[in-house]
């Protein structure tokens, strides 16, 4: 999706929301949107609106958006009656391109939840930094390795170009 088509859903989905501190919701957005890589940012701009506002899936893919865009805001919505570290753990171990953009944007967001001051209410932030960090590490780092037997596999290729 482009990102400027996404910051106008944004807007339109947050039209006068207010977070727990009282101020518009799409100054947070924001933030994190200019903390994020520009491949990210349409759906940096849409972290919240399926969890916030009556904005629905359908509309966003009439946007344009892609399966892996869809898949990350899928992760990046809390789903009724999850408690919050189910909702940080689903994020942080997700496989995969839609893994790897959901936990690049939940470090952007909590990143800016941590830079306020803690309030009473707030959920554990710097706990779920630390678990999407570590994800991030475990997850995007073995994916991006090749396995054990295609190194073997190039290995025994080179040895046998050797052979020539």
């Amino acid at each position: 999706m482009d990102a400027a088509m996404a910051r106008d859903v944004a807007h339109y989905s947050h039209h006068q929301q207010r977070d727990r501190r009282g101020e518009p919701m799409v100054e947070h957005v924001a933030r994190v949107v200019a903390a994020v890589p520009p491949e990210a940012r349409a759906v940096a701009w849409l972290h919240d609106v399926l969890e916030h506002s009556p904005t629905t899936t359908a509309e966003l893919r009439r946007h344009g958006m892609t399966g892996v865009e869809l898949d990350a805001l899928d992760l990046l919505t809390r789903q009724a009656g999850e408690s919050y570290e189910l909702f940080i753990l689903r994020i942080s171990y997700a496989p995969g391109a839609a893994g790897r953009l959901a936990r690049l944007i939940k470090l952007a967001d909590l990143d800016d939840h941590l830079a306020r001051p803690w309030e009473p209410g707030d959920p554990p932030y710097a706990w779920a930094r630390r678990h999407i960090a570590v994800g991030r590490a475990r997850v995007d780092y073995s994916s991006s390795r090749p396995s054990t037997r295609a190194r073997a596999t190039a290995s025994e290729r080179d040895d046998a170009s050797s052979l020539r």
